[in-house]
């Protein structure tokens, strides 16, 4: 049988379009495999980088949110400090009042006859001492203060003067060396019973935190 040269031209024409269908059908499958590689890694990459911004986001908004929980916690604590502050003082004021009322009743002179006796006790080693005043008790009570230190172990002992200073009522004494000095002063007596009061109003901030 005898082949053409049209035969031969169309034989190589088929094999060669069949090397090129065959060719180009493995790249096209590299390249949807390719592409599929590199769309999944993409993929990948950009979930990292979500989550990644999202935990970051998450630790941002906790720091931010502890900070604000301190920054509300000091600022409370600083409010109750000075409402601390506040009410003690007013109980003070309070107490000073009722102080001043107190030396005009009859207590006060029991307050005083026990608080000379305690004096009495506190220097009796001292030759001589000096007990401030003053000057309304000096007026008003001076006779029933003489009395009562002529009947104690302060008799013969004391020199009466006036303070300077604002004690409320009471007296402070001293010995003459100025060596030991005593406060039996209702302002002391106030001043005394503060970090009480303190105490007992943070009980009572404490109990509405």
């Amino acid at each position: 049988m005898t082949v053409s040269v049209e035969d031969k031209i169309e034989l190589f024409r088929n094999i060669i379009f069949k090397d090129i269908e065959e060719s180009t059908s493995v790249n096209k499958v590299k390249a949807v495999e390719s592409f599929e590689q590199e769309k999944s890694r993409l993929l990948a990459e950009v979930e990292a980088k979500r989550n990644h911004i999202i935990a970051e986001a998450k630790k941002k908004a906790e720091k931010e949110k502890q900070q604000l929980i301190a920054k509300t916690k000091a600022q409370v604590y600083h409010q109750i400090l000075d409402k601390r502050q506040q009410f003690i003082h007013e109980i003070i004021e309070l107490l000073v009042q009722e102080a001043k009322s107190f030396i005009a009743e009859e207590g006060y002179k029991e307050y005083l006859s026990k608080s000379l006796d305690k004096a009495g006790a506190a220097f009796e080693v001292s030759a001589s001492l000096k007990l401030y005043f003053t000057k309304r008790d000096l007026d008003v009570l001076g006779e029933f203060i003489n009395q009562r230190i002529s009947s104690g172990e302060l008799k013969g002992r004391c020199l009466l003067q006036e303070t300077g200073g604002n004690i409320l009522g009471g007296f402070y004494a001293e010995d003459s060396k100025q060596e030991m000095q005593v406060d039996y002063t209702l302002k002391s007596l106030i001043e005394e019973n503060r970090e009480l009061i303190g105490n007992s109003i943070n009980r009572r901030l404490d109990g509405v935190q």
